[in-house]
């Protein structure tokens, strides 16, 4: 619920930044960018120090590795699947 509420708050403060002059939204957009690195830097951070608290982390690294290679892989190929699939389907080629 807290996450549905955070993401409309920033919807709604998109929506009045559209409104803004144009130096505004630059300034706005450089400063979000630069938030947005930071606080996936500290998302990655806290990433590692959740795994470095792991008992075994090095035994277990193998299954987790294998695990994220194949979420990695299946929708990935799933994908690729459909794409080509509606691609074969829809696409119109030129004629000659």
């Amino acid at each position: 619920m807290i996450e549905t509420l955070i993401m409309l708050v920033g919807v709604i403060a998109g929506y009045f930044m559209l409104r803004l002059k144009n130096s505004a939204q630059k300034n706005i957009a450089v400063l979000n960018g630069k938030i947005q690195v930071i606080i996936v830097a500290l998302i990655i951070f806290i990433m590692g120090v959740n795994l470095g608290s792991i008992d075994d982390f090095a035994q277990k690294m193998l299954t987790m590795g294998m695990q994220s290679l194949i979420f990695a892989i299946i929708p990935t190929a799933f994908s690729v699947g459909v794409v080509y699939f509606f691609s074969r389907k829809f696409i119109i080629r030129g004629h000659k």
